[in-house]
């Protein structure tokens, strides 16, 4: 398995629990240990759930974003 950058559709679908996806998401943090995101997928993250007020969901992204 190769490093990848994450896009804001797959974050968005492990933070809905997607469970292709966070099958896959732990796969490869068992591989990397971090995932790697753009500033941009940042931003669009943290503004969404931000603006959702979805606070498990930041605490969840702010888990596998550091």
């Amino acid at each position: 398995m190769k490093p990848a950058l994450i896009d804001t559709d797959i974050l968005s679908l492990f933070l809905r629990g997607e469970p292709a996806v966070v099958n896959h998401f732990s796969a490869y943090l068992q591989a990397f240990a971090r995932i790697n995101i753009s500033i941009i997928t940042y931003y669009e993250i943290l503004s969404g759930l931000k603006y959702r007020n979805a606070n498990k969901k930041l605490e969840r992204f702010f888990g596998i974003s550091q």
